[in-house]
């Protein structure tokens, strides 16, 4: 309760509080925050793959951060899943700076087990395992290994339960080829070695139609 402004709500007026103080004062109402913050941060092998100071890996640390630290300043709790083709690791519901400090110092310290990406085994389980409304984010460049149906269906069954944030992870190298010869490239998560001739413009043409059209792909799923 506080002391009563003139003009305001005379329905707002507290009279118990009234009569005892002999003095108008009014009832005051703050809205409960009690959100649960969950990052699925994906941990693939395509994930530590990029040209460049920064791999989509370390940027997607970087978002996880700030969104931890941005839950930990409003009291809001925060947990994080770690996924490649299957769950790899959970750091369960906590808040505070020292909760944030140890989520970090997982998701930063963990060595992937496997290479490829199934994001929908990471929903999937969030969606048998959350209990309440929980506020999602999906970090991860979203290049998967599996069919896409699955994934659609577990993006909806969560998207229908919790409010699902994607965060797409996208390089400048994700679309264009650069144009450096004859080059030998490996697949970060099938393994699969391949050597073809960049300088050859089709072959730059065709890489940026295909990267293209997957990402549109992905734009339409979400």
């Amino acid at each position: 309760v506080r002391a009563y402004q003139p003009g305001e709500d005379v329905r707002m007026i507290d009279w118990r509080v009234t009569a005892r103080a002999g003095t108008p004062f009014v009832r005051q109402f703050i809205e409960e925050r009690d959100l649960h913050v969950v990052l699925l941060v994906d941990v693939s092998g395509s994930a530590r793959f990029g040209p460049g100071e920064r791999s989509p890996q370390e940027v997607a640390r970087e978002i996880a951060a700030a969104l931890a630290f941005a839950a930990a300043r409003h009291n809001d709790r925060v947990s994080l899943v770690l996924v490649s083709d299957r769950v790899e690791h959970f750091v369960p519901t906590g808040s505070g700076r020292r909760h944030v400090f140890h989520l970090l110092t997982d998701l930063i310290s963990h060595t992937p087990q496997r290479r490829g990406t199934d994001l929908s085994a990471g929903l999937h389980w969030l969606g048998d395992t959350l209990l309440g409304r929980a506020t999602i984010f999906v970090i991860s460049d979203f290049i998967q290994s599996s069919a896409e149906s699955p994934l659609r269906d577990a993006l909806m069954r969560v998207a229908s339960v919790h409010d699902l944030v994607a965060v797409r992870l996208l390089t400048a190298a994700t679309l264009e080829l650069p144009d450096v010869g004859w080059v030998e490239m490996n697949d970060p998560e099938s393994g699969r070695r391949v050597m073809f001739d960049s300088g050859q413009q089709k072959v730059r043409e065709e890489y940026h139609r295909r990267a293209l059209r997957a990402q549109a792909d992905t734009a339409a799923l979400l």
